[in-house]
């Protein structure tokens, strides 16, 4: 009993309740359908009594509404027939006649539309065969989600079909969800062998398929309202039933092995495929996320999991196959979204590396040749990254082809990343690899999938650094080397991963050679000279090969690199064109890193040095003989590394301390040579190629001042007021040289080259603190002296090399209309004249002391001078005014007599006597007329001038 009112509640639930939802859903259908006929004739009769009326007073008739292009005017028998499909209770109803036609036009609104009434069926029957050929199947109207707005999003569609039909979607879940319930049955209770079982539910499957197929040729899909996508509801069910049924009979009793389930779930791939052709997109989604969804639910032993590998890929491959005859789109997104997720989920459970990649390779290719339906597509309009950007509008193919090669990309670099083996990590890099070639070569003739290349090139490229960054299988087997005996070969990991970069920039070399577009010419060039010299600088920086080959093999392999791009740029100045001198340059820019590299393996730190000084002389001698803006880039970068290794590695520590004199000065004056044979020898429209060389000439140099005077003072000697003088001197050199290169700059360099002022300038801050601390502990304490015959001293060498750099600095890098010139000039002329005035009061002082500067109190001879050299100071800027014509040196000299007057009367005044005072003030006199002499004889000549 319990078992045949099970099988009675059973019946209900998965008969009866359907059937329930379906009435209710055709009965929500045919009343909306009333609904709409009503308001239209309603409409129609309005519009007929305005027409009468205007009529009968004899107006002019009005002008009917504009027929809508999807409608045509009705008769009066057509009116009366549509009618009398009311009933009667529910509207008007309208006899025929057989009076003669009224001859006022009966328009319908454009806004009324009824998609299943009778006068769109006889419009399709009339329409001309193009248009019918444009629906699919012709019997069969547009479904709710291809017809929605176009302007609407998936997901509105989406939710807009569900608000209307989820009660189909319910339907197809527990039809589903039977078959799958069955075989559970079956195996908790016993009832059934497992083969009985399987065929159970394989008869389930085909009666749902043959039912809805059955349904469909009587009704159609959605022609008729009251069983509109039943037909798509019970095949795509039966669909997934098959599924279930082929999975179950591998994945739980192991009836059949894996070659026949293979093709088992191929022919219901196939199946599915056509039955998406036959039916609306409904099938097409429930099949799709059945089959998904259905292996997660199956269960079943690991080790038969390798199988759902290639069983994903079929079933994203049979979406796609269904859409690219129907042109729904959703349902091609839904078949790569899906198979995707559900292969990283089986990543997780069961990884298995040739499984993922044959799957993500399947589903890579579907997704851009079955769209295209040809294995040689040529699909042009705006790429994929023109879309991201904003500045194009791809096509729908084109998004989906870069959502292929972005998963396919993608799951290369999970298994360099993820993998367990380095077999599995190798076989992501080839599949990179193998993804850039297909890409690059097969999809020549596509002007719109041009730039999916990157995705596998930058996949491969992050994949090796990332890989040696978290010490993966791969990277610990080849440094496992290091520790092999010194007969034993070294690992040949690093020779195929070096080759690898080889073959991305020769892929990228003959995609360039096959006359690529103009405006993408430059993407491939890029990538055929930098993809190699990339691979092989992540490789020497992250993986270290020379530790485990040896620096000289590793160096060999790097100069075979260099070779190869030489060979490039001789084949591309052979194809000529106008963009040959720019492409040509960047390989051969390649191939001189590439020999920097090699050089920077086996040299040693001074040879170094110098070899790079000789390789940016020799690129400005090539860009000289043929123009190559590579080129002169490739020198400004050689500039910044020779800056680097001055300054940090091996530095200016390995200057002072660990290098011999000999390497000290062969390591700074070839970069000098070379800076002014860049100089000499760059084109005359490299602006900014001279400006670095002369700059870094002017750094270069500043660099050995400080170097020569440490190793010469020592460190004691090094701190004293006069060295950190010149210290400083040299480090503002430096920040101006800087300042100086802006201009010439481009705009997005220009805030590094500020930042490398900034810095300089707190070097030359640091210098002359310490200096100040040198000369406050002489003025107070006595601790040091002042060194060397008068005015010629120490206290010059501090100050006055230091002021004249600040007064230089002002008058050139404050001109006007260089950047800055507001502020630099009068902020620079501000410190230059104070450090003069510290010169001066200190050499003064100097000279009425002697060498100890902290005697007390100034005699009257001392404060006599300090006011004769303020006036001779304040003269001699009033003469410089006069030259200058400046009305800022001007008021300066001024200023300075107005502090001239203040000293004598608060300060001479009450320390001078005798004579000194009578001539201290007549002094001042005489010189304050002559002052004022001059002031006024200024003004007039500039009146006039």
């Amino acid at each position: 009993m319990l078992i045949v009112f099970g099988s009675v509640y059973g019946l209900l639930v998965l008969v009866g309740l359907p059937a329930l939802i379906f009435a209710h859903f055709g009965l929500r259908s045919e009343n909306a359908d009333l609904r709409v006929r009503l308001e239209r004739l309603v409409k129609e009769f309005e519009a007929l009594a305005r027409e009468v009326a205007a009529l009968r007073q004899d107006a002019p008739p009005q002008t009917p509404p504009q027929t809508s292009p999807q409608a045509s005017p009705e008769t009066p028998a057509e009116q009366a027939a549509d009618a009398a499909a009311l009933s009667p209770d529910s509207g008007p109803q309208v006899a025929p006649t057989d009076a003669a036609p009224d001859p006022l036009p009966m328009t319908v609104p454009e806004t009324i539309t009824a998609p299943e009434t009778r006068r769109e069926e006889r419009q399709a029957e009339q329409a001309p065969p193009v248009a019918a050929a444009a629906k699919v199947p012709p019997s069969e109207p547009p479904s709710e989600l291809a017809s929605a707005p176009q302007g609407s999003g998936l997901a509105d569609r989406l939710a807009v079909w569900l608000r209307e039909n989820w009660t189909l979607a319910l339907a197809a879940l527990s039809l589903i969800l039977g078959g799958l319930f069955m075989v559970q049955y079956g195996v908790e209770q016993g009832l059934l062998t497992p083969p009985l079982r399987v065929l159970g539910a394989l008869v389930l499957g085909a009666a749902l398929i043959a039912g809805g197929e059955v349904i469909r040729r009587r009704h159609g899909d959605s022609a008729t309202p009251n069983l509109r996508h039943l037909p798509s509801t019970f095949s795509g069910a039966g669909t997934v039933v098959l599924f279930i049924a082929i999975l179950s009979a591998h994945a739980l009793y192991g009836l059949i092995g894996s070659v026949p389930a293979l093709a088992g779930m191929a022919a219901v791939s196939v199946v599915a495929m056509l039955l998406g052709w036959l039916y609306g997109p409904v099938l097409s989604a429930i099949g799709l996320l059945g089959a998904t969804a259905a292996p997660f639910f199956v269960g079943g032993s690991s080790d038969k999991a390798v199988l759902l590998y290639p069983y994903f890929a079929m079933v994203g491959l049979a979406g796609l196959g269904i859409d690219t005859f129907r042109r729904w789109a959703w349902v091609s997104g839904l078949a790569l979204a899906l198979p995707v997720g559900a292969l990283g989920l089986l990543w997780m459970h069961a990884p298995d590396a040739p499984g993922l990649a044959l799957a993500a390779l399947a589903l890579g290719v579907g997704a851009v040749l079955i769209p295209a339906r040809s294995l040689r597509p040529v699909e042009s309009g705006a790429m994929a990254s023109q879309g991201a950007s904003g500045t194009g509008t791809p096509a729908f193919p084109t998004w989906l082809a870069a959502a292929g090669v972005a998963q396919v990309s993608g799951a290369g670099l999970l298994l360099m990343l993820d993998a367990a083996s380095p077999a599995g990590n190798g076989l992501g890099y080839a599949l990179l690899l193998l993804v850039f070639a297909a890409v690059a070569l097969g999809l020549a003739r596509a002007p719109a999938f041009e730039d999916l290349a990157v995705f596998p090139a930058a996949a491969a490229l992050v994949g090796l650094g990332l890989h040696a960054a978290q010490g993966g299988p791969l990277y610990r087997a080849f440094r496992a080397g290091i520790d092999r005996l010194p007969e034993s070969p070294a690992p040949a990991t690093v020779w195929w991963l070096a080759a690898g970069g080889a073959a991305l920039s020769v892929i990228a070399f003959l995609r360039l050679a096959r006359k690529a577009r103009p405006d993408h010419r430059g993407l491939w060039a890029l990538g055929a000279a930098v993809l190699l010299p990339a691979t092989i600088l992540v490789l020497e920086f992250l993986w270290a090969p020379g530790e485990v080959t040896g620096a000289y093999p590793w160096a060999l392999a790097v100069m075979a690199g260099a070779g190869l791009m030489v060979a490039l740029a001789e084949r591309r100045a052979a194809l000529g064109g106008e963009t040959r001198g720019f492409e040509t340059g960047l390989f051969a820019a390649s191939a001189l890193i590439l020999i920097g590299l090699a050089l920077f393996l086996v040299l040693t730190k001074t040879a170094l040095t110098l070899a790079l000084s000789a390789m940016m002389v020799a690129a400005v001698i090539i860009d000289r003989q043929r123009p190559m803006r590579p080129l002169g880039w490739l020198a400004q970068l050689g500039a910044a590394v020779i800056g680097y290794r001055l300054l940090v590695d091996p530095g200016i520590d390995w200057a002072i301390h660990g290098a011999g004199t000999l390497d000290v000065l062969l390591a700074h004056l070839g970069p000098l040579v070379a800076f002014a044979a860049m100089l000499v020898l760059a084109r005359p429209e490299r602006a900014a190629l001279r400006a670095l060389a002369s700059s870094s000439l002017v750094t270069v140099t500043a660099l050995a001042v400080t170097v020569a005077l440490r190793r010469g003072l020592g460190s004691e000697g090094f701190e004293t007021h006069w060295a950190q003088g010149l210290t400083a001197t040299v480090w503002i050199l430096a920040a101006f040289a800087q300042i100086w290169r802006l201009p010439h700059d481009p705009a997005q360099l220009r805030p590094l080259r500020i930042g490398f002022a900034v810095l300089m300038g707190l070097a030359a801050c640091g210098a002359v603190a310490v200096m100040a601390d040198d000369l406050g502990r002489t003025l107070v304490a006595g601790v040091g002296r002042v060194a060397g015959p008068p005015v010629l001293d120490s206290l010059a060498l501090a100050l006055l090399p230091l002021a004249v750099v600040l007064g230089a600095g002002a008058v050139l890098l404050g001109a006007p209309g260089r950047p800055g010139a507001r502020w630099l000039r009068p902020g620079l002329g501000g410190l230059s004249v104070l450090g003069l005035g510290v010169w001066g009061w200190l050499e003064i002082r100097r000279l009425w002391r002697g060498p100890d500067l902290s005697l007390p109190g100034p005699s009257d001879g001392e404060l006599y001078s300090y006011t004769l050299a303020l006036l001779l100071a304040s003269g001699l800027g009033l003469v410089l005014a006069v030259l200058t014509r400046s009305h800022a040196l001007r008021r300066l000299a001024m200023a300075g007599v107005g502090l001239t007057v203040a000293k004598v009367f608060l300060i001479d005044m009450s320390g001078l006597s005798g004579l000194v005072r009578v001539a201290s003030f007549v002094g001042l006199g005489l010189a304050l007329a002559g002052l004022a002499w001059l002031d006024r004889a200024v003004s007039r000549i500039w009146e006039r001038g």
